[in-house]
């Protein structure tokens, strides 16, 4: 049988029609599903990519933007306040100069509350103008109502009667006596010609002057500003809370942060008064012991981020999900069609060892399972044209069975069959190489074709089926031997001696060494090898 399809397939190859292999196509075709996959990845990635730099890109502009807002604030309020202590800085500089020529007494005063009066009339920041001796008693107000009263126990006038500082000094805030209002009291130092301590000149400055501008502020739901001094005295802060005007915030970020980072900073700190995180700009002011700060909540500058970047996401969501329905939907499609091809396939390997089985069965002798007569004369055909290009030599051996007529007459058709496919047996056996071909001839003849073998190799193969026969060792009665036997003949064609010779003209030879075994006695070889 596998003679008869190597046989199929020789034929095949001569005639050009190679059977196509089941899964070549497939095997060099593009890996559809893997490049979709990886195109899937790299849509998902690079939709991933852009949605968190859109994200965190928007997040650092807000950032950016409060930011400078905050700067923006600190500035404002640092220039507000400096120019409201300028403003009070000469004016105390004018009154002292004029008490330091006038002399500062009851006799003076008039002249001095005109004065006083004179100056502070068109500045609405100031809330009062006031001079006091040195037992702390009013001499003159820019109210012109002569007040009862000492003074003589504020820190400011302490301050100035132990110091000999003639600059202005800033103090706490306190509410006024005369008023009842929080001012912020900006004060100097007057001596007497000797250079004793002869009383102080008092600028107050309203802190609702301060909030006017603080209201125009846009500080969000949760954002501050505030003002306080270098040793950190908390002067005034927004939202206004009176409980907390006067507080300790030197421990505060701010104050460290000024204290370790120089005038000027922004950062994201932690506030001491109420414990919420804020971006704080602060700046101290140039000539005065101040720092004023401004800052916006995390939560309000990221309140709006975060709500458009909720929005993002969920639209890059949305997309991912579209993605992800389009992407199943093509892995489907793919897995579909890949599935028909598959059928296809199987469908065509099917048919192609449909066709190979139909081409073996149709070369093939339905009794000895060898090639039969018709794939006989093909491939003898076929040889001696391929052997006539190459120039080898081909070789073919006729053989019969001794006496097999008389076999079947004495045993019956049924042992005779049996004897036929034991002989095809023995013959197959004996047949090495996979290009040689035995094949059924006719009846109770046989024959192997032998490509590129030569005279001696041919005789060699005829003798062993000789023998591998006899081996069988099957009763024959009739036969002189007592066993089933078979006589053969051997002929070789040369093609650079035989240019002309065909398959007939080969058969006929040896056809004729077959009868010569027969004729000189049976179970023998015959060969037109040269005697040596």
């Amino acid at each position: 049988m596998d003679a008869v399809k190597d046989a199929a397939n020789h034929n095949a190859r001569d005639t050009g029609a190679l059977p196509a292999q089941p899964g070549a196509a497939g095997s060099h075709k593009r890996p559809l599903t893997a490049w979709a996959g990886i195109a899937f990845f790299c849509m998902c990635a690079m939709l991933l990519g852009m949605t968190i730099w859109i994200v965190w890109s928007s997040r650092e502009v807000r950032l950016r933007e409060a930011r400078a807002t905050t700067e923006h604030m600190a500035r404002t309020l640092a220039t507000q306040a400096y120019m409201e202590l300028e403003i009070a800085d000469v004016m105390l500089e004018d009154i002292v100069e004029q008490i330091r020529r006038e002399g500062n007494s009851d006799a003076t005063g008039a002249r001095l509350q005109s004065h006083l009066q004179q100056l502070s009339r068109n500045i609405v920041e100031i809330n009062g103008v006031y001079i006091f001796d040195r037992q702390g008693e009013w001499l003159a107000a820019s109210s012109g109502v002569q007040q009862d009263g000492n003074n003589a126990d504020r820190n400011y006038f302490i301050y100035h009667k132990t110091h000999a500082q003639l600059s202005s000094h800033i103090s706490a805030p306190v509410r006024s006596k005369s008023s009842g209002q929080w001012v912020l009291p900006v004060s100097r130092r007057v001596e007497a010609a000797d250079g004793s301590f002869a009383g102080v000149v008092l600028i107050t400055l309203g802190l609702d002057s301060f909030e006017r501008v603080y209201a125009t502020l846009n500080l969000g739901n949760t954002g501050t500003a505030f003002f306080a001094l270098d040793d950190g005295t908390l002067i005034y802060r927004r939202p206004f809370q009176a409980d907390v005007i006067g507080m300790d915030i030197s421990s505060g970020a701010i104050l460290r942060a000024y204290r370790e980072k120089g005038p000027v900073g922004t950062a994201m700190m932690t506030a001491k008064v109420d414990e919420i995180e804020r971006l704080y700009s602060y700046r101290h002011l140039e000539r005065f012991p101040l720092i004023v700060a401004a800052g916006l909540s995390r939560e309000d500058i990221f309140a709006e981020w975060q709500r458009l970047s909720i929005q993002i996401v969920l639209a890059s969501l949305a997309a991912g999900a579209a993605l992800i329905y389009l992407f199943r939907k093509l892995m489907r499609q793919i897995a579909l069609r890949d599935r028909i091809e598959a059928s296809l396939r199987l469908a065509t390997t099917q048919l192609q060892r449909a066709n190979a089985d139909l081409a073996a069965r149709a070369s093939q002798d339905g009794l000895t399972g060898l090639a039969n007569r018709r794939c006989f004369d093909e491939t003898l055909a076929q040889e001696l044209k391929r052997a006539q290009r190459s120039g080898n030599g081909v070789s073919l051996i006729m053989l019969d069975v001794d006496f097999f007529k008389k076999f079947n007459d004495q045993y019956g058709h049924v042992a005779g069959d049996g004897c036929l496919q034991a002989v095809a047996g023995a013959v197959a056996h004996s047949v090495g190489r996979s290009e040689d071909l035995a094949a059924r001839y006719g009846g109770e003849e046989f024959a192997v074709i032998m490509p590129g073998t030569g005279a001696a190799g041919a005789l060699d193969v005829a003798e062993a089926i000789r023998a591998a026969v006899e081996a069988l060792q099957i009763p024959h009665a009739a036969s002189a031997n007592g066993v089933v036997t078979v006589s053969l003949g051997a002929a070789t064609l040369h093609p650079e001696q035989d240019h002309h010779t065909d398959s007939s003209a080969l058969i006929r030879q040896a056809d004729a060494m077959l009868y010569q075994s027969k004729n000189s006695g049976r179970n023998r070889v015959s060969s037109d090898a040269p005697a040596t």
